[in-house]
């Protein structure tokens, strides 16, 4: 007897198409819930950092040549500009200073709607990971039925050829 292959066509299932409606939804209130506690985690900067953030990148050299300076050389050139910055970032401490020198690193290239921007794409990103799950799934889904019906059929073949063997051994009454 032959082996019984998996059924490898196209089948037009009401479970394949619901199971991908699933896949589809979960997909997309997964993503928008990551998103949502994206956003309460890491909300949007206020408008003084983002005043402060534009200055940063406006000023790029400047701000870049005041904070390598030493700290005499930092005073003066601080009283020179008379921008609050300088002045506040030489009274700073060392701990504030580390937080505002990653803050001008990162605001080199910055724009006001940045966040908007990347929560989008993050939410765009997540989507698409969530939805290739998803679809793996969906086809490991698939291919279980498939195969568990290609053994349904192989032992109802089986069954069939076990009866007619036992018809033609055991002799007509």
């Amino acid at each position: 007897m032959e082996d019984t292959e998996p059924i490898l066509q196209e089948i037009e299932d009401s479970k394949e198409k619901l199971i991908s409606r699933i896949s589809l939804w979960v997909s997309l209130i997964l993503t928008t819930l990551v998103v949502i506690w994206y956003y309460n985690d890491n909300p949007p900067d206020s408008p003084a950092v983002v005043k402060m953030r534009i200055f940063f990148k406006e000023n790029n050299r400047d701000v870049m040549t005041f904070i390598d300076l030493p700290h005499n050389e930092m005073i003066a050139f601080a009283y020179k500009k008379k921008h609050p910055f300088y002045l506040k970032y030489v009274n700073a401490s060392e701990s504030e200073k580390a937080k505002l020198k990653a803050l001008i690193h990162i605001s080199t290239d910055f724009t006001p709607n940045q966040y908007w921007f990347n929560l989008f794409f993050a939410w765009v990103i997540f989507f698409t990971t969530f939805w290739f799950i998803g679809l793996m799934v969906e086809a490991c889904i698939i291919l279980m039925r498939r195969n568990s019906e290609s053994r349904i059929k192989k032992y109802k073949l089986e069954q069939e050829q076990m009866e007619r063997e036992q018809e033609l051994k055991s002799p007509p009454k």
